[in-house]
């Protein structure tokens, strides 16, 4: 499933649904919406990766995987197979610190990894990135699908598109489209059909 949608349109907010980060539907006004096509996942089987998350730049990134397999129940990984895995060229043993931009992201990547989990929720995973950075986590995204559901939250019609999955594109709190694209332009034509309001 790819989320589509302009600024505040409310593709955080659904995966916060999604993730269980709200009690009830009276919590946020997009909700009641929402539940309406999904309910919360089973975050067991769910590893998560945040736009940007604050990560201990003075600690290395295996000492940091380490503490989030000890949050999430992982008894085990091997951090070198890992990175592998997701074309981190990097030492797991070095500083967060030293990690480029596009490095930082494989390690969120890495993190939503652990205990190989059924569903990926990844929200704008080349945030930020050049366009070579950005060309290579989107090869890694079309890897990961073969093997995760994958939940991906991106301002990119162009990995969307990629991606082959359903599209949800989402409009001032609603889900106005939700269907798969075999055409690129038809997906470009119906999300520029859904002008937010607010941008008149």
């Amino acid at each position: 499933m790819v989320l589509l949608g302009h600024n505040g349109a409310g593709k955080s907010t659904l995966v916060g649904y999604l993730l269980g980060f709200y009690r009830g539907v009276h919590q946020h006004p997009f909700l009641p919406h929402f539940a309406e096509f999904a309910e919360p996942l089973d975050r067991r089987e769910v590893g998560y990766a945040p736009e940007a998350a604050w990560l201990e730049e003075n600690a290395s990134a295996l000492d940091y995987l380490r503490l989030m397999a000890g949050l999430r129940g992982v008894k085990d990984f091997d951090a070198v197979e890992l990175f592998g895995s997701i074309g981190l060229r990097a030492d797991p043993k070095a500083l967060i610190k030293t990690y480029s931009k596009g490095m930082k992201q494989r390690l969120l990547l890495a993190i939503a990894l652990l205990g190989s989990p059924k569903t990926l929720v990844l929200d704008e995973p080349t945030s930020g990135l050049d366009p070579f950075g950005r060309e290579e986590i989107e090869e890694l995204l079309l890897e990961l699908s073969a093997r995760h559901t994958l939940i991906l939250c991106t301002h990119s019609l162009e990995l969307a598109y990629k991606l082959n999955d359903e599209v949800w594109i989402l409009c001032e709190g609603r889900i106005a489209v939700r269907k798969r694209y075999e055409k690129f332009d038809d997906l470009k034509d119906d999300f520029f059909a859904l002008r937010p309001t607010k941008f008149d």
